[in-house]
């Protein structure tokens, strides 16, 4: 009788964490090192796997949008109601670790790139608590981490807009209307199955304020540091496309996506200012037992902005469940 194969496609085999690309694997048991056994002991009978992705460590422990992750290596599942994370350090007397984060507990994902970096990150509550896990990789393996979103968002549905009595557009053609071809591109890639267009626009992301002196006569000034924003309402989520700050402005690129079942309103505070309209886009997160506010400071050159801001504000605080 032929011996069949190990159930661990790589068992027996170290893994330095330091391979060489991201890839994705069709099982939890193909995945490279510790990870195959954590995740798939982890898994349940009633689970389906949707996609699996091995990444290996990087030497970055930081984004310049401010998240941030230990050097290691991951495995990531995403089931049909969880994304399973196995994490190993590769350090002597660190063991490794899993974490499983519900799909009901997920607020937003943040995935984007500066150069060769990549980061994708989950916003999450446990026990009313919120976290950040945050994966950096190459960014030659982000087609990855799309598709991980992509699987999450065929099961996030509920809560969206209602398209009856609301023009909503096939995204092959609506995404055009987007200027910037690097945002373009990026909020292209997150867009799923079934979603359809509902309105986009252009802004400014406000990052800070700086105080400045006039020489001639001393007093101080307000130099507002901001950068380019696409916002994109779907009929199932809200996406936010925003370049950094600095010297690589322009090459980094990070883009939110927040599942509209998971907003139960949105508040547009104003503050007028010497360089333009400030506008405070306040979003309330709905957590098990409250709310979390999320503050995205967007600045308008024209009108134009803050009519399409009421409009957002419009569809979503009075959206209904289909």
């Amino acid at each position: 009788m032929l011996k069949t194969k190990t159930k661990y496609t790589w068992e027996g085999w170290e893994s330095s964490g330091r391979e060489d690309w991201v890839f994705s694997v069709k099982h939890p048991c193909e995945l490279i090192g510790t990870h195959a056994k954590l995740i798939d002991k982890e898994l349940r009978e009633s689970e389906k796997v949707e996609y699996c992705v091995y990444s290996p460590r990087t030497s970055s422990t930081s984004t310049p949008f401010g998240l941030r992750s230990e050097e290691a290596s991951r495995g990531i599942c995403v089931t049909d109601k969880r994304f399973i994370v196995s994490e190993d350090r590769h350090i002597k007397g660190v063991e490794p670790n899993l974490i499983s984060i519900g799909f009901e507990d997920i607020q937003y994902f943040n995935i984007g790139n500066a150069l060769i970096l990549g980061w994708f990150s989950i916003h999450y509550c446990v026990n009313d608590s919120s976290k950040d896990m945050t994966i950096l990789f190459s960014s030659i393996g982000k087609h990855h981490f799309e598709k991980l979103i992509r699987s999450y968002k065929k099961y996030r549905g509920k809560g969206g807009i209602n398209e009856c009595g609301i023009e909503t557009y096939y995204p092959s053609s609506f995404l055009y209307n987007i200027k910037d071809n690097v945002h373009r591109n990026d909020l292209k890639t997150l867009i799923s199955s079934g979603e359809r267009c509902v309105l986009t626009f252009s802004c400014q992301y406000l990052w800070g304020v700086l105080k400045k002196k006039r020489w001639s006569w001393g007093k101080q000034f307000d130099v507002y540091l901001t950068n380019n924003t696409t916002l994109l309402l779907t009929n199932r989520n809200l996406l936010i496309a925003r370049n950094g700050r600095g010297e690589s402005a322009s090459l980094a690129v990070d883009t939110m996506n927040i599942s509209l079942d998971k907003i139960e309103k949105v508040e547009l505070l104003r503050e007028e200012t010497s360089q333009g309209m400030i506008h405070r886009f306040k979003t309330c997160l709905i957590k098990k037992s409250g709310f979390e506010i999320l503050d995205i400071p967007l600045m308008g050159k024209d009108k134009n902005v803050e009519a399409s801001l009421n409009t957002v504000v419009s569809l979503l605080n009075n959206r209904k469940e289909k």
